[in-house]
């Protein structure tokens, strides 16, 4: 009972524990965190290429005990294994990251100056594919590769942006990438990444959803939220923190794929503006300093989340993954980092709901981004977002008079101010310069 008391008073004090202390203190510290429903999951801390820190805490949503063996749903940390697959493929000679889009596509030849590089760094600036299938296909039918292609060079929606010009987030980019792999190795994508990534790399615990058994049956009715599932490359994997430390391992020591080839994944798009971007090729670059460099997978989810942090100077990894209570995420992986490493951290706090005045809500109220593509709309004092070309609305729930969040995700929202307090943009919590402008017709 003493070491519990001292232990919550440190926490609330903030801790820096000694380096020989930092992962009992964690482990007590994801114990808390378990029994208060905020952290349930798998983390894993590598040091010098080795297995530093690995445990399982919780329970899963169906309520079994979540084990180190239990796989959990990796989000769109299954980009990075597409990207390596296409990059297997460039290796061997049987693609080239310079290729044409249309090579592979030519009913999206109108697409001009895409290459396969642009797809891999989110700079192709081709328009959401999701967008055009929810304003055009039955909501009660599921999408496959070939009518999305089909929809696409139907309609010929317009591209956001020139090849290269700027970086934008494209989910739809990673499903034309994991076809490619399919039309240049006569495989399916799941067939040629168990064989050439799974396997090799030892990854037992790790399977694509569409290949389970009871795939359709879970899936049930095709519905808004999953017309896309049956489309492989941006996600449907599951896996566990122990199977991706064998991925990074296989990486690392030349298994999967030649360091010199791989390093072109670290490498950050130079932009119109002659800025890099933070995307290499299935990543993102937190940290781009020699030496320092951090190379990270993110995966978002309702129902789980994941971050996959390699670090590539140090031969270092920081895995964790949740099956639910993924509203936490980012604040546990930051305590779970500065634990790690040392440094005070901060118990994550149970989120508010903030008290917001209509008139403020009015004032948020309006259209964000290109052509005001985001919508900001109120019903009943609630909050929502809206995408164009999506019928479903989302509530954003505040925290405060300017900062949201969404229920049931890792993922807060701000409305950016300028000096004279008027509203000039709405996007990710703190990171102001991605953030989408207000629209004015």
């Amino acid at each position: 009972m003493k070491y519990v008391l001292t232990l919550i008073l440190s926490l609330a004090l903030g801790f820096s524990a000694s380096a020989q202390q930092n992962f009992k203190t964690l482990d007590s510290v994801l114990t808390i965190l378990s029994n208060d429903q905020i952290f349930h999951g798998q983390v894993l801390i590598a040091e010098n290429g080795k297995v530093a820190f690995s445990k399982a805490y919780g329970k899963t949503r169906s309520g079994n005990d979540i084990l180190n063996d239990t796989p959990i749903d990796i989000q769109s940390v299954a980009k990075g294994i597409t990207a390596l697959s296409v990059l297997q493929l460039h290796e061997k000679g049987q693609l080239n990251i310079n290729d044409p889009l249309s090579k592979y596509f030519p009913s999206l030849a109108f697409y001009d100056g895409v290459k396969l590089k642009h797809l891999l760094n989110h700079t192709s600036g081709l328009p959401r594919f999701f967008e055009v299938v929810f304003s055009n296909w039955p909501h009660d039918k599921f999408l496959s590769m070939k009518e999305m292609i089909d929809l696409v060079a139907e309609l010929k929606p317009n591209a956001q942006s020139k090849p290269g010009e700027y970086e934008a987030y494209n989910q739809t980019a990673y499903m034309l990438l994991a076809d490619i792999v399919r039309q240049v190795s006569g495989q399916s994508f799941t067939s040629y990444v168990r064989e050439n990534i799974f396997k090799p790399a030892g990854m037992t615990q790790t399977f694509f959803n569409v290949d389970r058994p009871d795939f359709k049956e879970k899936l049930g009715e095709a519905n808004l939220d999953n017309l896309f599932a049956l489309i492989t490359g941006d996600g449907g994997i599951e896996s566990t923190a122990e199977d991706l430390f064998r991925l990074d391992r296989a990486i690392s020591e030349g298994i999967l794929i030649s360091p010199i080839v791989m390093n072109q994944s670290y490498r950050p798009a130079e932009l119109a503006d002659g800025k890099e971007g933070r995307y290499g090729y299935g990543g993102s670059l937190v940290e781009k300093e020699m030496g320092k460099r951090q190379f990270q997978h993110i995966g978002q989810g309702t129902s789980a989340n994941a971050v996959f942090t390699r670090f590539i100077d140090t031969n270092a990894d920081l895995i964790v993954l949740h099956d639910q209570s993924v509203q936490y995420a980012q604040p546990v992986y930051i305590l779970i980092k500065n634990i790690w490493e040392g440094k005070p951290f901060e118990m994550p706090k149970k989120r508010i709901v903030h008290n917001i005045s209509e008139e403020l809500i009015a004032k948020y109220v309006g259209d964000y981004g290109d052509n005001g593509f985001m919508h900001i709309t109120t019903e009943n004092g609630k909050i929502y977002i809206q995408p164009d070309g999506n019928p479903s609305r989302i509530e954003i729930i505040p925290s405060s008079d300017t900062t949201f969040y969404f229920e049931d995700q890792d993922m807060n929202w701000e409305i950016y101010l300028d000096d004279a307090g008027n509203v000039v943009g709405f996007g990710p919590a703190g990171e102001r310069e991605y953030m989408m402008k207000r629209w004015n017709k």
